[in-house]
């Protein structure tokens, strides 16, 4: 029984449920229109096979002529069988058919007719079913109107009283109409086809967590970075990626990639690396955002960091920092022979004073250019200047600029979005980048997503071990509030986390009053 529930919860731990979910959204159109499609087909199936059928009933009380005596009531019940026999057999008749068919105007006599008796009274049921609500009411008015001249040739003792008049039918009696099988093939087929794409999803071989990413990738997992939601103001309208200089970033956003940024510099300072090429699989993978980010946080580190933008088909570093291009003093046009382009390639974010070279509008020829010597000697010159310099490079699924760029960068950096190429794909990739001269560093799963309460879990955690463990540096001073992890989630205030550098007051002041202590004991 033990071993059921491991298996259970090992189960349930492997399911990435905020993926699963996203992934049944995307497909809710398949879905949608699939359901759709099983109900039509149900219901058109029920309309050749079902033919809708109504009924019409009327109830008589069976009594004798005479006045009542103590055997009436027993007469009444006994002789009620008696006369629904007959009169059942008199509704049977083709002479009740010729005569209805002859009162109503009707070719034929296509209804069924019963009489019964209700059990334990001397109430009597007729009922008539057709095809057709006017046509059933018809028929059964035509046979009450026309049965007391039909009784007296079975029993001239036995009277029949309408109880209740008959009513024009409504609703079809058939078990099932064509209408209700349709909503019951469409519910079923909607979570049917829900439950399918949640397998596919749950199959699906993506890097859907951190798990993932160190046991499936070939490569160091250097660390994940949460998605972001991108806070936009009337002043910054035109951005569409967060930084860690944004104001609205959060706490853990930016720790994060103070995080990755280290373990970059300490791999770039053992392969004595000063060129870090940053690139992906496919497109839409975050790559340039991330590239931007770790330039940012490294300068923060007191690094000289240098951005280039060699994506030269697709720049994007350009929009992210809102930076104009002028004509002729990009990276392309520098590579492409205006040798003039090099007195104002550099730009430098007004903001955050990143010094960026851009690559302008985009080219069909960037591979070519990056291939040449000349682009090979601009990076070693800066190289010269610089303590690190951050390429960000085409994704390698697209085109050949990545390994163009691969043979001039000492260290490279893969890029991988959630949820989004193959864990195979991925691994390709890795196998590719490792055959070049540069060194192969690791991997950093981006735009990471989960359900609102596992992240608060995640998150509240993340603080809390920095409460409990005093000894990481500038938390040291918070070490008291370890046990307060669960109130993670106030890391929207990551404004703030600039303060928490400053040194701690309290600690001043005590350090002057021991130098006071020590003075007068001089």
């Amino acid at each position: 029984m033990s071993e059921k529930r491991d298996n259970n919860s090992e189960l349930f731990e492997n399911i990435e449920f905020f993926s699963l979910i996203m992934d049944v959204l995307k497909n809710s159109w398949a879905i949608l229109l699939g359901a759709l499609a099983c109900a039509m087909i149900t219901m058109m199936i029920f309309t050749a096979r079902t033919t809708e059928t109504y009924t019409s009933t009327a109830t008589f009380a069976v009594m004798y002529k005479r006045t009542s005596s103590s055997v009436y009531a027993y007469n009444n019940l006994s002789s009620a069988r008696s006369v629904a026999t007959s009169f059942t057999s008199i509704l049977n008749s083709d002479v009740l058919k010729k005569m209805v068919c002859e009162d109503i105007g009707l070719e034929r006599f296509d209804a069924r007719t019963s009489a019964r008796v209700i059990d334990e009274t001397n109430l009597l049921t007729l009922s008539v079913t057709s095809d057709s609500p006017e046509k059933t009411f018809r028929i059964i008015r035509s046979i009450m109107k026309l049965y007391p001249d039909l009784i007296q040739y079975v029993n001239t003792t036995m009277v029949m009283e309408v109880l209740a008049q008959p009513q024009v039918p409504l609703k079809s009696v058939n078990g099932h109409s064509p209408v209700g099988m349709a909503k019951r093939a469409f519910v079923l087929s909607f979570g049917l086809l829900t439950l399918a794409f949640a397998f596919l999803s749950y199959r699906h071989d993506t890097i859907k967590s951190e798990k993932d990413a160190r046991e499936k990738l070939d490569a160091t997992f250097l660390g994940s970075i949460e998605y972001e939601k991108l806070h936009k103001s009337k002043s910054d309208l035109g951005k569409s990626s967060v930084l860690v200089s944004d104001v609205t970033a959060s706490f853990s956003f930016v720790e994060k990639y103070k995080k990755i940024a280290a373990a970059v510099l300490k791999s770039a300072e053992r392969h004595h690396a000063k060129v870090i090429m940053i690139s992906s699989v496919a497109e839409h993978e975050g790559k340039s955002t991330v590239a931007a980010n770790l330039a940012l946080t490294m300068q923060e580190q007191g690094k000289k960091v240098l951005l280039v933008d060699c994506d030269m088909r697709r720049p994007s570093q350009a929009k992210i920092f809102d930076i104009e291009v002028k004509e002729g003093t990009s990276l392309s046009d520098f590579l492409n022979g205006n040798r003039n382009a090099a007195k104002d390639i550099v730009y430098r974010d007004p903001l955050t004073r990143l010094p960026l070279i851009l690559a302008g509008k985009g080219s069909r020829d960037s591979t070519e250019y990056l291939k040449e010597p000349v682009f090979r000697k601009l990076i070693e010159k800066l190289s010269e200047l610089m303590d690190i310099i951050i390429l960000d490079t085409p994704p390698m699924s697209l085109m050949a600029d990545a390994e163009a760029v691969a043979n001039i960068a000492d260290i490279s950096l893969l890029v991988v979005q959630y949820n989004r190429s193959l864990a195979e794909d991925i691994n390709d990739a890795i196998d590719e980048l490792k055959k070049y001269r540069c060194h192969m560093s690791g991997c950093i799963l981006n735009g990471v997503r989960t359900l609102p309460g596992a992240r608060r879990a995640i998150v509240g955690s993340y603080y809390g071990n920095y409460g409990r463990y005093g000894r990481y540096g500038g938390y040291g001073k918070y070490g008291k509030y370890g046990s307060y992890g669960n109130y993670g989630n106030y890391g929207h205030y990551g404004v703030y986390g600039h303060y928490a550098e400053r040194k701690d007051p309290t600690a001043s002041a005590k350090k002057k009053d021991d130098s006071k202590v020590k003075e007068e004991n001089v």
